[in-house]
């Protein structure tokens, strides 16, 4: 029977790992028939389960595991994880923790805490643990990741972009760490250097779109703006939010005195729902055309709709100096001129 039973659990696990999940369960399920309280197989059914997103059905088995053996280490990551799927992070951390007290050194789990810590907003408890990570291993991206991370939250870009080159050295095919480095040299209009960046993420996943659009953004401030709109497409394509595609496309036409195809794209955008930088594009096509009492009406509608948002208050007030006979198509309480 003890045969059989290892047995049972190394094809279990082999089937596991050539992808054939529906086997692996049968198998497992096999040797828990054989063995009600095997731990092994609990933790086997639970791991497939979280896998499937069946996160609930997870934790069940884990806990069944964790009844027979109180500190089954495996079990006790796996509810983390699933718990971290359910986003129920506070039970994540609790699980997390008891690992950490019976494998002290084990950074994978330091990072699984620094993970959760980040995105509970506790930035400085988070940055303890990914350090913690590497000290037991110099090089674990998913740590160097977090704190570029959060050096970006923390607006020190400089600090993030050492991060993220660390992460290239050792991970040169790190589509995030490349987007990440590539975002940075863009906010800091660094075109040159930020394009190369979104070329290698682009030529390993071809289906980013987020690199797609930070390009189409770099091509857009060199004045490219006939190669940012096609970058926009393809960023589109590839699942960007297509509100925010289509605006920016607009722009690129208004730059290129392409009114039309402005006007068409912007009223794609608007089809999708509200949209200020639309309005605004339609608002200046308007005024482009020589039709301000139609710019300044529309401009009007925006303050009325978001009467602190600095970008509209400073078109309207780009207007208003321009056309200032036109003023009374403002009301008083708009704010456009206060």
């Amino acid at each position: 029977m003890k045969k059989r039973l290892l047995d049972l659990g190394k094809l279990a696990h082999q089937l596991k790992k050539q992808g054939k999940l529906k086997q692996a369960e049968e198998t497992y399920q096999e040797l828990l028939n054989l063995d009600r309280y095997n731990t092994y197989a609990l933790v086997g059914l639970g791991d497939l389960k979280r896998r499937s997103r069946a996160f609930e059905a997870a934790i069940g088995f884990y806990r069944e595991c964790l009844s027979v053996e109180r500190d089954n280490w495996h079990a006790l990551v796996g509810v983390g994880d699933a718990h971290r799927g359910l986003k129920d992070l506070d039970k994540a951390l609790d699980a997390w923790f008891r690992c950490l007290k019976l494998r002290p050194y084990d950074y994978k789990t330091m990072t699984r805490v620094a993970d959760c810590l980040k995105k509970k907003g506790d930035f400085e408890g988070s940055k303890k643990y990914y350090f913690m990570a590497l000290k037991k291993n110099p090089c674990d991206a998913f740590a160097l990741m977090g704190l570029g991370q959060i050096a970006v939250s923390e607006k020190e870009d400089d600090k993030a972009l050492e991060f993220f080159e660390r992460v290239l050295e050792t991970s040169p095919n790190s589509v995030i760490a490349l987007t990440a480095a590539a975002n940075i040299h863009r906010k800091r209009q660094a075109f040159k250097e930020a394009i190369p960046l979104y070329d290698r993420a682009l030529k390993i996943n071809p289906r980013n779109s987020h690199a797609w659009h930070g390009k189409a953004d770099c091509l857009r401030g060199k004045k490219e703006f006939t190669s940012a709109i096609g970058a926009w497409n393809k960023a589109l394509e590839n699942g960007m939010d297509r509100r925010v595609g289509l605006s920016r496309i607009g722009d690129s036409y208004i730059r290129l005195n392409d009114l039309s195809m402005a006007e068409t794209n912007y009223k794609k955008a608007m089809a999708i729902g509200y949209d200020k930088y639309a309005f605004l594009g339609i608002s200046k096509i308007h005024e482009m055309r020589g039709q301000p009492e139609k710019a300044i009406e529309i401009l009007s509608m925006l303050v009325r709709k978001e009467p602190k948002d600095p970008r509209i208050y400073v078109e309207s007030r780009k207007l208003i100096n321009k056309y200032p006979d036109m003023v009374k198509t403002f009301s008083m309480s708009d704010g456009a001129h206060a």
